[in-house]
């Protein structure tokens, strides 16, 4: 059996911890869940590139997708989370996740 050399194995180690990603959570606001009603949610996902082209409509289109979920369109308690997951610095994939209380 051939020895791998030492100089070969941190390029690859580098590489596949670098391709799992690192998550970061940018912001969240989170209220109080004393609502009565009925428990609605949603989630929106979208991709940037080199922390300059970010998207700009993640978390309306997570408020537009939890009005949706509510027949009468009136929500409270409304929770709202923004993570960021980091592809070597230069993709990053957003993603919104929002919790209600359909009245």
């Amino acid at each position: 059996m051939r020895k791998v050399k030492g100089w070969m194995i941190a390029p690859i180690a580098a590489a596949a911890m670098s391709l799992a990603g690192c998550v970061v959570l940018r912001s969240s606001s989170i209220s109080d869940t004393s609502g009565k009603g009925t428990p609605v949610s949603a989630q929106a996902s979208d991709m940037g590139y080199l922390y300059l082209v970010s998207p700009g409509n993640v978390t309306d289109a997570a408020a537009g997708k939890l009005v949706g979920a509510c027949s009468s369109g009136k929500i409270t308690d409304v929770q709202t989370q923004l993570s960021v997951r980091d592809f070597l610095g230069i993709v990053q994939a957003y993603e919104a996740d929002a919790n209600g209380v359909c009245l």
